[in-house]
């Protein structure tokens, strides 16, 4: 193979990973960050399609086309390395700093797009080949000096802020500031140390694709720019109390809706503002760890705060305003009742209490995990299992299981059946085709990893029957009547009631609902599949007790955005 097989291999490797880059960046979800990102990606592979193209050069006016793509994504680049650097760690700027940084690199800009009209940033130059490879020979002006003079101090001073940020800030992986610095550091380092070498073929493009990997690894390890998970749409949002959610700095990171009802100001309020600028009344309460009560239109909520930690180091706050209206209103009828009543309401209260402690404890340990169920399905699959339910109940099937605390305890339950999902790549979970042997058996983990995830973080709760029911829903609603279910191939009343009826509720759900591998199936369709697995798939009885109520699941499927 010869030098210019090898560099337009090398090249066009390249050129590849930068397209491949920019598909990455665009997959994830939409952030200031992820915007800055894209802008990189983008320059990277304008940089990366001047020397593909350098390399195919037949004329000097070829290959000045193909420089000036090079330094077009350089220079626009090292300005957005540094914006993104300051807005990674959060450092305050100088106020003009960006407006002449940024009017020096339109400048260079300016000046490489016209090389060709001007002796200011090459003062000459000539078209020749080295060893069958089309080389650019080549004097510097000024402006190239000026170039190289801002590269040089773009990677020195990112290298010094990385220090010094690693220096002050102990949450960051070790790794983490060394990924970041070698971005931008590794091709720069190779284009300034080709002045020195007797070369004249670019090699700097083995630091673009050294650069390029290093930026993948960026994108789908580190995650930058991704706070938000499926913990979140499980829980916090389908929950009735406050959440917010800031970091160590007390900067302003996520809420649910019931905290934007009770606080207003966070509808309009931007990512990764003090909270102090948003509502002064909860940096206080968060800074004191105060837990008075808070009175709002007739509802009685109390604060409570919960600390995020990861390694020992401090991530952030949950502030927790749990509404205890009713807890409340019962405390002044307790003081009526017998002594023996009042114990026994005061237990009930605390079981609910530690049940949902236990919830917001679970939800700031997997903060980080990521998934793509919706509130949506969490609400309308929780509904149906209760509709399910209350027509047992009133026809008076499974005596011995079916009262109103299993009807309660399942529609609390019901969830969480599918919170073993957390732990399955999103690559598999938003795959729009059929999944392949290996990416099914994946899948069908979520069964038992959602039962040991909650046997995790419900340990502690005193209310069996709840603890009991929630880990039967995860792990089993994939079983099937007459078995071949997973992840036990049980079957018949083997398989616990609270499961049956919720493989039911979350099967009509994912019929009627647009999924990455499937479209929206009619109420007709799915009903009548519905029906024809009864005896197989599903019990016969919870069928036709699904099918009877046909109009009341229809207007839970249309009210709750189906």
């Amino acid at each position: 193979m010869t030098i210019y097989d090898s560099l337009f291999l090398l090249y066009s490797i390249g050129l590849v990973i930068s397209i491949i880059c920019i598909i990455g960046v665009a997959l994830q979800k939409p952030s200031d960050e992820q915007k800055l990102m894209l802008l990189i990606a983008f320059f990277a592979f304008l940089i990366s399609l001047g020397y593909w193209l350098g390399i195919q050069a037949n004329s000097a006016e070829a290959i000045i086309i193909a420089y000036k793509l090079m330094y077009l994504g350089g220079c626009s680049s090292y300005f957005l390395f540094v914006l993104f650097f300051v807005r990674y760690y959060k450092i305050k700027a100088p106020i003009l700093f960006f407006p002449l940084f940024g009017l020096l690199c339109l400048l260079l800009i300016g000046a490489t797009l016209t090389m060709d009209l001007h002796h200011w940033f090459y003062q000459s130059y000539a078209f020749v080949y080295k060893t069958g490879v089309p080389v650019l020979l080549k004097e510097y002006g000024i402006l190239h000096t000026i170039y190289m003079i801002m590269e040089a101090a773009v990677v020195v001073g990112l290298i010094v802020v990385v220090i010094d940020q690693s220096r002050k800030r102990k949450d960051k992986e070790w790794w983490e500031p060394l990924l970041l610095v070698a971005v931008p550091l590794i091709p720069a380092a190779i284009h300034l140390s080709k002045l020195y070498l007797p070369i004249q073929i670019e090699i700097a493009a083995i630091g673009i694709l050294i650069s390029e990997l290093l930026l993948i690894v960026l994108i789908y390890r580190l995650k930058i720019y991704d706070i938000n998970d499926t913990a979140k749409q499980l829980i916090i949002d389908s929950m009735d109390d406050a959440i917010i959610v800031v970091d160590h700095n007390y900067q302003y990171k996520e809420v649910n809706e019931q905290a934007i009802v009770l606080f207003p100001d966070f509808a309009k309020a931007k990512k990764d503002t003090g909270l102090a600028e948003i509502s002064p009344d909860l940096d206080q309460i968060l800074r004191a760890q105060e837990t008075s009560l808070c009175y709002r239109e007739s509802r009685i909520y109390e604060p409570r705060i919960r600390t995020i930690r990861r390694n020992s180091q401090i991530r952030g706050y949950v502030i927790w305003y749990q509404d205890v209206t009713e807890a409340e209103k019962r405390k002044e009828l307790i003081l009526n009742y017998q002594q023996d009543l009042q114990q026994e309401v005061v237990q009930k209260t605390a079981q609910i209490k530690e049940i949902q402690e236990q919830v917001i404890i679970s939800f700031a340990n997997i903060i980080e995990i990521r998934d793509t169920i919706t509130g949506e399905h969490v609400r309308r699959t929780s509904l149906y299992a209760e509709k399910i339910a209350a027509v047992l109940l009133q026809n008076g099937d499974y005596p011995e299981t079916v009262n109103e605390h299993f009807i309660r305890l399942l529609y609390a339950a019901a969830p969480l059946h599918d919170v073993g999902k957390i732990m399955v790549s999103d690559s598999i979970l938003n795959k729009p085709g059929k999944l392949t042997e290996a990416e099914w058996i994946l899948m069908k983990k979520h069964a038992e990893n959602g039962q040991k995830i909650l046997e995790n973080a419900l340990s502690k709760i005193e209310d069996v029957d709840y603890y009991k029911m929630v880990c039967e829903v995860a792990r089993y609603h994939h079983e099937r009547w007459i078995g071949g279910g997973y992840p036990d191939a049980l079957s018949g009343e083997a398989i616990p009631l609270s499961a049956r009826i919720m493989a039911i509720a979350d099967v009509f759900d994912a019929l009627t609902s647009a999924r990455p591998y499937k479209e929206i199936y009619d109420f007709d369709t799915a009903f009548d599949i519905i029906k024809n697995e009864r005896g197989l798939q599903f019990d016969p009885i919870l069928v036709d007790a699904f099918l009877s109520i046909r109009k009341e699941i229809e207007a839970i499927a249309i009210d709750q955005g189906n």
